[in-house]
């Protein structure tokens, strides 16, 4: 089941025939000169190849805001997606929407993407419910214990201009959470950090908060 938000905004005719030119014989210093002209293409041709295959490249911490209470910025949250069989809550920006989709009846993720600003394409930020039994911690750099819940991560990853982070929540309860942005530009990706925090920070879970 998927659910989306409401909101208001891609010589041929010629019969003659060719003449045969006789072969000039090759010598043995001709054999040699094309031989080493060949070998001497090869390399090249493998430098074309690579250059078409673009690393991913982790972005060093210090060009970033770091997790913390005091980069979280929630003045423009003023959306609240709520949803009933895991009670999860989390505020999002004015002029955004969400998508989400239910597995077995139960949330399995929500993405929540922009509707507003010049962005090509938009910034991009998912929620995804996540089996306990497949966390290994030794996947991640940092952890901190922040907002109630112990928070795994490592440094934003760029590709082709496009910087990645995610978030692993680890909880007390029986599904972990984890929260990725996904947006074009590092400067444009470092401005929206406080805000993707502010989400982090407002984000809930359980019965027992409601």
């Amino acid at each position: 089941q998927v659910t989306t938000q409401d909101y208001n905004p891609g010589n041929a005719g010629s019969n003659s025939k060719p003449v045969l030119q006789p072969k000039a014989a090759t010598s043995e210093k001709d054999k040699v000169a094309d031989t080493k002209q060949q070998n001497s293409n090869e390399p090249e041709s493998a430098s074309e190849d690579n250059k078409k295959t673009e690393p991913v490249n982790q972005v060093p911490a210090g060009a970033f805001y770091s997790l913390s209470d005091a980069s979280a910025d929630t003045s423009s949250l003023d959306q609240i997606y709520n949803e009933p069989t895991l009670n999860v809550t989390i505020k999002y920006p004015a002029g955004w929407t969400y998508i989400d989709q239910n597995v077995n009846k139960r949330l399995d993720g929500v993405t929540f993407w922009s509707n507003i600003g010049n962005f090509t394409p938009p910034p991009y930020i998912n929620l995804e419910v996540r089996d306990k039994d497949l966390f290994d911690e030794s996947r991640y750099k940092y952890n901190t214990w922040t907002w109630g819940f112990t928070i795994y991560y490592n440094d934003p990853e760029e590709m082709e201009n496009q910087v990645t982070q995610i978030f692993y929540i680890r909880t007390n309860a029986g599904e972990d959470f984890s929260l990725k942005l996904i947006m074009k530009g590092k400067e444009e990706f470092k401005a929206f950090q406080p805000v993707f925090f502010g989400m982090m920070k407002s984000f809930k879970f359980g019965k027992g908060l409601f």
